[in-house]
């Protein structure tokens, strides 16, 4: 760490939208001029209500805000707009969270009277998108892994119509919907009523001209129904494995607790939702393997030889009636909670321990038990198959793990990963890119200890081998000299730095991103 006294409020200090016109810059460096498209980011972007002196509990309970960037030749434009929810609305009210978040608990909704309170028996479930994004029918989707997807217009960032899942007998779905090249949209969720709890896996059809996402969405078909092994509790999933045939859900032992959730609809009372969640230690990982074009749910029973935390699935595809699963795991749910704002801006977070590892998981599709990559399969006398995992990266990778979006769903060989300074370890404070067929690994580091937002791919339209692209991530450093940020362009094959681009209004912090091959 860098002499004097850390701070990294920097970071967390409530953003401003900017106007109309947003804010463009040069890009400084050796920057090519074919990139031609937008890139959108979604992120907490509130934190503190001055006038109560309230601050949220945890990064992932900040309101969400919309990030646009329009790179076309050596310049860049940013936009930045908050997402329109009701928990905003009524936490700007109230001056503190009415609505209950991960970490932050609910509070007296003012903005009903008292006899609206009395009246409103089941707590309302926040709709604060701050999490999942993605590009669908020309529009945007905000998502945070609960009921709602809330539609963005790409033009200005503005808020348009709410969708709620429950509404389809899905009580939440991931922030992580994968898209098919066909243009279909799968995820899958929890149902939970009083015959008990179930996974539901759903897609959506692609938006075909002349219609809208409503028209898609009444076409919405349940594809296969799974069952829970303990009928009060749902399996907590936050991503998923989509091939070009299959679909993979990891069933860990995070669990959501129906029992303690339906106490707190019956007593009412401050409640944060992680009050609902459950960690087993002692139970393993199991893999469900769904047929895409039938929804049939393969019946072999196949799990893995260790628990581990799977938030974010890296990529999976199929090789020699195998699937290949790309997971970024964690020992342990302890990363979950690792994110406490007060922490995060004092640096109580920057603890020496390693976490994420890319984990590699060889499915068998038939009797075929190839191990490869360091992954093994044993079956034991009842049929049931053990994996263990292979090791595609060395423990300490934070967040998520980014690859070629053309290469999704198929077999790839290029992943990049990132870690700040808060974890010690060989990915610390640098953007690694990782060979999974070598082990060979070459990273861009700015030498001083840093912080990384998502990193996000934009392959070259002419492109031939699979890292012909930039990489993209927005940097903090100086943490203990007020803080710098800025955004930084890398060449995605030689990991050389090739352009910086620093706003006086910063891109807000983000969670995920996606980009668009065209300007918006």
């Amino acid at each position: 760490m860098e002499e004097g006294t850390f701070n990294a409020s920097f970071l967390y200090k409530n953003n401003e939208e900017t106007g109309d016109e947003g804010e463009t810059v040069e890009i400084q460096g050796d920057f090519p001029d074919w990139v031609n498209g937008t890139v959108f980011t979604i992120g907490p972007g509130k934190f503190h209500f001055q006038e109560t002196g309230f601050t949220v509990n945890h990064i992932a309970d900040g309101y969400g805000i919309i990030c646009k960037l329009a790179i076309s030749g050596k310049k860049i434009t940013l936009w930045k707009k908050y997402i329109q929810s009701d928990a905003l609305r009524k936490a700007n009210e109230a001056g503190r969270p009415v609505l209950a978040e991960g970490f932050t608990p609910s509070s007296t909704d003012v903005t009903k009277s008292t006899l609206g309170r009395i009246m409103s028996f089941v707590p309302e479930i926040t709709d604060n998108s701050n999490h999942g994004i993605c590009f669908f029918g020309n529009k945007i989707y905000a998502l945070s892994g609960m009921a709602f997807l809330r539609e963005i217009s790409p033009k200005d960032l503005s808020s348009g119509i709410k969708y709620d899942s429950n509404k389809f007998g899905i009580s939440s779905s991931t922030p992580h919907p994968l898209i098919d090249y066909d243009g279909t949209m799968y995820n899958t969720g929890p149902s939970i009523s009083a015959t008990g709890s179930k996974q539901k896996i759903f897609k959506i059809q692609r938006v075909k001209p002349g219609e809208n996402f409503k028209d898609s969405l009444k076409k919405l078909e349940v594809i296969a129904t799974l069952p829970s092994n303990r009928i009060t509790h749902s399996h907590i999933h936050h991503s998923f494995g989509m091939s070009e045939n299959y679909l993979v859900l990891v069933e860990q032992p995070y669990f959501l607790n129906a029992k303690k959730l339906l106490g707190w609809v019956l007593r009412g009372g401050d409640a944060k939702l992680n009050d609902f969640s459950e960690w087993d230690p002692e139970e393993m990982n199991r893999f469900v393997i769904v047929q895409k074009s039938t929804g049939k749910i393969l019946k072999r029973k196949i799990q893995s030889s260790e628990t581990f935390l799977v938030t974010h699935t890296i990529n999976c595809y199929e090789e020699n009636n195998q699937l290949i699963l790309d997971v970024l795991a964690y020992p342990d749910k302890s990363h979950v909670d690792s994110f406490l704002l007060k922490s995060l801006i004092d640096g109580g977070c920057c603890k020496p321990k390693t976490s994420g590892t890319i984990k590699r998981f060889i499915l068998p599709l038939t009797e075929n038990f190839e191990g490869r990559f360091g992954s093994e399969v044993t079956v034991r006398p009842d049929n049931t198959m053990i994996v263990k995992a292979g090791c595609m990266s060395k423990p300490g990778l934070q967040y998520a793990v980014t690859i070629n979006p053309n290469y999704r769903f198929r077999k790839y060989r290029f992943a990049y990963g990132i870690s700040g300074f808060s974890l010690d370890g060989p990915y610390a404070s640098k953007i690694t890119k990782i060979d999974l067929t070598t082990g060979e690994e070459i990273a861009w580091t700015l030498g001083v200890d840093c912080m990384f937002g998502e990193i996000i791919f934009i392959p070259h339209p002419d492109g031939i081998d699979e890292d012909d692209g930039i990489l993209l991530s927005a940097v903090s450093s100086g943490f203990c000299n007020g803080g710098q940020r800025f955004l930084v362009f890398i060449c995605a094959k030689t990991m050389v730095e090739i352009g910086r681009a620093d706003f006086k209004n910063p891109l807000a912090l983000y969670m995920h991103a996606v980009y668009v091959p065209s300007i918006i």
